[in-house]
């Protein structure tokens, strides 16, 4: 009885099987999507791109101030840069404008939709006003985790071998909140990892033959700006004439509407080049910041 029952299940099921894959598909409702982006209105200025700079800097110097500290066996030290750290990251957060992606998808009747405010992951990196070196930690890291040295940039005061520097904001800030735990529960091991993580992942290298003249540029508009203020016209002058000799490289690259704009820029630091002995912080700095500005604004958007 048993045997009988258990055969007829088996011949139902194979029959009812059969029977639907039988039956002539139906095309059901049409689907449709669509996704929109909607940038935020807010412009940043070129000091304000140099702000996000410096903050994201600073995340690198904390970082490797508090793999020191955990070196040195000085965890409070450790733990007192990560949190200036983590402020810093909580900052840039707050002042990233936010763009608005929103997701519409469609069946009949059918609707989703969905609308979310998007912040860039990524903040720029580039050389502080000051000396300090950032870079040579994120080098070491990257090193030490075996990636080829070719892939690292020559780093020089005057003038770098790549378009710019990112770093990962997510990543770094993920990481900070790691070794913070990590340090409480004393895995000073493990809280090392996370901070090499930052250096090692966190920052991207970016390279463009167009952009590495406007690197040069800008660098060597800052070293002007810093001559000036160390009462160095000489240095300055011969600052200002590397930049100008970058931005006749650039001009080359760009169309004619580019190449027009930036021979007017090089113009400008030629005619300041030539009265740079009558140029005082007080006037000259606003200069520089300015033609950096626009060297910024170049930046990765080729016409």
């Amino acid at each position: 009885m048993k045997r009988t029952s258990f055969r007829l299940k088996a011949a139902l099921a194979t029959l009812t099987a059969v029977s639907l894959t039988s039956l002539p598909c139906v095309a059901g409702e049409p689907i449709t999507s669509a996704v929109s982006v909607s940038p935020s209105p807010t412009k940043l200025s070129g000091a304000e791109w140099r702000s996000f700079s410096l903050a994201g800097s600073r995340i690198l110097k904390h970082t490797d101030q508090a793999l020191t500290a955990l070196a040195d066996k000085k965890d409070d030290e450790a733990t007192a840069n990560i949190v200036q750290g983590l402020k810093l990251v909580e900052i840039i957060d707050a002042a990233l404008p936010a763009s608005t992606v929103t997701t519409d998808i469609k069946s009949g009747k059918l609707a989703y939709t969905d609308a979310e405010a998007v912040k860039p992951v990524f903040v720029p990196i580039y050389r502080e006003y000051d000396s300090i070196d950032v870079l040579s930690p994120v080098i070491e890291q990257m090193q030490s985790k075996g990636k080829a040295s070719t892939s690292v940039p020559d780093v020089a005061y005057a003038g770098y071998d790549y378009t710019g520097i990112k770093l990962d904001l997510r990543l770094a800030k993920r990481d900070l909140e790691s070794a913070q735990d990590l340090i409480t529960k004393k895995d000073t091991k493990a809280a090392t990892a996370a901070l090499q993580d930052i250096l090692a992942t966190g920052v991207i290298f970016e390279f463009s033959s167009v952009d590495q003249p406007l690197v040069r540029a800008m660098d060597n508009l800052r070293l002007a700006d810093s001559e000036i203020k160390a009462n160095h016209p000489g240095e300055a002058k011969a600052a200002l004439g590397g930049a100008s000799d970058a931005l006749k490289n650039y001009e080359k690259l760009t169309d004619d509407t580019r190449s027009k704009e930036v021979a007017t820029l090089g113009k400008e630091i030629d005619a300041a080049a030539k009265e740079i002995a009558q140029e005082k912080p007080e006037t000259f700095t606003p200069k520089a910041e300015g033609w950096w500005a626009r060297c910024r604004n170049w930046f990765g958007n080729h016409v």
